[in-house]
């Protein structure tokens, strides 16, 4: 008598066969997932705060996707319009602690009254925080501006990571920073009074005596209008400002101050909605890690850009594998310039360490690397009046000879290489959109090329 051959019925219910089938499908998914892992270019963005990063990540928007939403354009208007009056108030401050005399210091100077506006605002009156990043831009906002976060800043630096409004950070620091005690309600009381502390407006007397009387009425209302009237004629009339900015490395300033100041006009319209050029300039703090996907040509792109200040690195450095290439942007224009969050250290020295580390990391033992030398437009400007041997003494070139000095630093990156990787070096300005677009196009052309190569499909 001959075996009965199995039914489907019989099939269906064969727990082996169907534990077969399962295992058959999961590794054909897995396999799909494998060759689009393939075909997917996976490009990491790194540098140190301030490097510009951020501003190459933008670009590459404006390139490969659809720029910049509606939401985005209205919050970068709030933080410009909220920088650019926090950066006129650091700048006649500085002023004052460098011995700097302003124009409108003197008695009876029309200018006067500009620097009285500026010094009463109330800056947060003049903002929707709400559009322009609720609790991340107050946070932002403290670290930048208050007298009492340049300690926070360098306990931070450290590694430690959490929010300004985190307790368990804020009381490991409370010693360093405001002796606030070991509870939440306190701790956010504190940053609170920080934030009213920056937004309750100053007067000349807070800033130290031989400077003119007030002659804008105590009851006067320092409207957004002669907020903008102000920046703009101290900007353009106050040599004093001037001289103090020609000095901005002494002391945090935003990069993008004069832009913001000679565009003041724009950012005071409370309706204004920002131009690409405008977002260019403008930054908002990158924190953790941000997921960018474009398509270039049959090419996906995946990029990964890292926070660049010192608490954010040790979150992400064993995170990544297969990774395509390495985007290291260093701000070549800021070797005579103090970090933000430790203005003991030298921003160069301590973007040559980050490199250092990440090249010859055992994660990207094999990645190849691109540089860009960021900046450089800022660089040449800066390099005829400041020298670089006065920060790296072995410098030997020419003063003033801004190719002389970014070949100096270019040759210091690559020599740090230890390993066998390329290293692509370019030269950029990163808000130049123009220039951009062109090394953009050629850096993602051999980035595709190289990627196509290694899956073995050219």
């Amino acid at each position: 008598m001959g075996c009965a051959a199995s039914t489907p019925i019989e099939e269906d219910h064969d727990p082996l066969l169907q534990s077969k089938k399962a295992n058959a499908a999961i590794e054909k998914r897995l396999q799909m997932e494998r060759q689009r892992e393939k075909n997917e270019v996976k490009l990491l963005l790194l540098g140190a705060g301030e490097s510009g990063k951020s501003t190459v990540l933008k670009q590459m928007k404006v390139l490969h996707q659809n720029g910049f939403t509606h939401q985005e354009r209205q919050q970068y208007a709030q933080v410009i319009w909220a920088d650019a009056i926090q950066s006129m108030r650091i700048l006649i401050l500085q002023a004052r602690k460098m011995g700097i005399p302003l124009d409108s210091d003197q008695p009876n100077s029309k200018l006067s009254t500009f620097k009285q506006a500026i010094l009463r605002a109330k800056v947060l009156d003049h903002i929707d925080t709400s559009v322009a990043g609720g609790s991340n831009f107050l946070n932002d906002y403290v670290l930048k501006y208050s007298e009492r976060s340049e300690a926070k800043r360098r306990v931070q630096s450290t590694g430690r990571t959490g929010s300004v409004w985190d307790a368990t950070e804020e009381n490991n620091n409370n010693n360093d920073i405001n002796n606030t005690n070991n509870n939440n309600e306190n701790i956010h009381n504190d940053k609170l009074n920080q934030l009213q502390e920056i937004n309750q407006g100053l007067n000349d007397n807070s800033i130290g005596p031989g400077v003119s009387a007030i002659t804008i009425g105590s009851q006067t209302e320092v409207t957004r209008d002669l907020i903008a009237t102000s920046i703009s004629n101290l900007w353009k009339y106050d040599q004093g400002i001037q001289q103090c900015f020609l000095r901005a490395n002494e002391f945090q300033l935003e990069g993008s101050a004069s832009y913001y100041f000679e565009n003041i006009s724009n950012f005071a319209d409370p309706n204004y909605i920002c131009t690409n050029e405008d977002i260019l300039k403008g930054r908002i703090k990158t924190t953790g890690i941000t997921e960018t996907n474009f398509n270039i040509g049959s090419s996906k792109f995946k990029v990964l850009d890292a926070g660049g200040q010192r608490s954010e690195r040790r979150k992400w450095i064993h995170c990544f594998q297969d990774i395509t290439a390495v985007l290291f942007v260093l701000a070549v224009s800021e070797y005579d310039q103090m970090l933000f969050e430790d203005e003991r250290v030298n921003r160069m020295h301590e973007a040559i360490m980050l490199f250092d580390s990440l090249c010859n990391s055992k994660w990207f033992i094999n990645t190849p690397f691109i540089l860009f030398l960021n900046k450089i437009d800022l660089f040449e400007n800066k390099i005829k009046r400041s020298p670089i041997k006065k920060y790296f003494p072995d410098y030997q070139g020419k003063l003033g000879d801004s190719n002389a000095g970014v070949k100096y630093f270019e040759d210091i990156f690559l020599r740090l290489n230890r390993t066998n990787k390329p290293i692509y070096v370019h030269r950029t300005c990163a808000t130049d959109s123009q220039s951009m677009k062109f090394v953009l196009t050629a850096v993602t052309d051999m980035i595709v090329q190289s990627n196509l190569k290694n899956s073995g499909l050219i």
